[in-house]
């Protein structure tokens, strides 16, 4: 059997554990809560206990490891910054502690930065020379994968399209602390509070969008917007970093084409040159991204 890394993914609400070769095949994987509230020494206890278990399953030794997380990742694999969904995760010396606790090298990567690099290499922009890819969810990350490696940038937020600034300035705040980014608009989250505002009807973005296919004007317009905001984020982004295609992931992407069609025709508008013709693309991968992005990040796809 080919080498194995031990993958990891830690999220908000799951912390999940791999076996994964060079290929992104899971050999095995197994996930537990994430004790979000106890603090980072229970996360590290947690993330160790699991992987523990998945090693004593390993048909072979495994000698490096690679995580996605949370978080603003530094140089040295030190959470830099992070929401309050992690209490105590800024500042955690988190490749140290893990490499530690499991007594193998191990590479931290942002949780998007990991599943971008999964897109990038083995999904939706495999075999592209660059890719934008942009995950809608919750809130909007990004990241950027050139010739099969992930960009960090200087500070560990190259491609982080969600705080770039919307076209629309309606004085929305974003959860980072800023107004009118990307993330205040084109979130999930975002999409159901606005929804909410204008009809003071509570609804889940599957909801809107059932309601958009029934021809609720509210629905559409609210969804319309956000595919306008998106759009023209990624045009004018894209002006920046030039890349050969676009990949959109997360769980906003049950809007399917009535998001991403017209975020086409508004990154057109906005960009320059021949990249008015970029492609924007669903990705490949789903909740798994991550984790074997994490995987080829062991394998020194970085």
């Amino acid at each position: 059997m080919s080498e194995l890394a031990l993958a990891v993914d830690i999220g908000g609400t799951k912390i999940l554990v791999g076996l994964i070769d060079a290929r992104g095949t899971i050999v095995v994987s197994r996930q537990v809560a994430t004790p979000a509230r106890e603090g980072a020494e229970a996360i590290i206890a947690a993330v160790a206990g699991l992987a523990r278990q998945v090693l004593a399953d390993a048909p072979s030794g495994v000698s490096r490891c690679g995580v996605g997380t949370a978080g603003v990742v530094g140089e040295q694999g030190e959470i830099t910054s992070a929401t309050d969904h992690l209490s105590g995760w800024a500042g955690t010396r988190l490749q140290q502690r893990l490499g530690e606790e499991l007594g193998m090298p191990v590479i931290v990567l942002n949780d998007v930065q990991a599943s971008g690099l999964c897109e990038g290499v083995l999904g939706a922009a495999g075999g592209r020379r660059s890719a934008l890819i942009v995950a809608l969810g919750t809130g909007v990350g990004g990241s950027l994968v050139r010739n099969g490696k992930v960009e960090r940038g200087a500070y560990g937020i190259a491609g982080s399209v969600g705080h770039h600034l919307s076209p629309l300035r309606q004085g929305r705040r974003c959860p980072c602390g800023g107004t009118d980014h990307l993330e205040a608009y084109a979130s999930g989250t975002a999409m159901e509070l606005e929804y909410a505002r204008r009809t003071g009807e509570a609804r889940s973005l599957r909801e809107i969008a059932t309601l958009a296919e029934a021809d609720d004007a509210e629905a559409q317009s609210v969804i319309a917007e956000a595919a306008e905001v998106l759009g023209a984020v990624l045009g004018s982004a894209n002006n920046v970093v030039d890349a050969e295609i676009i990949v959109v992931a997360g769980g906003v992407l049950a809007l399917g084409e009535r998001l991403l069609e017209p975020a086409r025709t508004a990154a057109g508008r906005e960009a320059l040159g021949l990249s008015k013709a970029v492609e924007i693309v669903p990705a490949k991968f789903g909740p798994t991204a991550c984790l074997i992005g994490a995987a080829l990040a062991a394998f020194g796809a970085v």
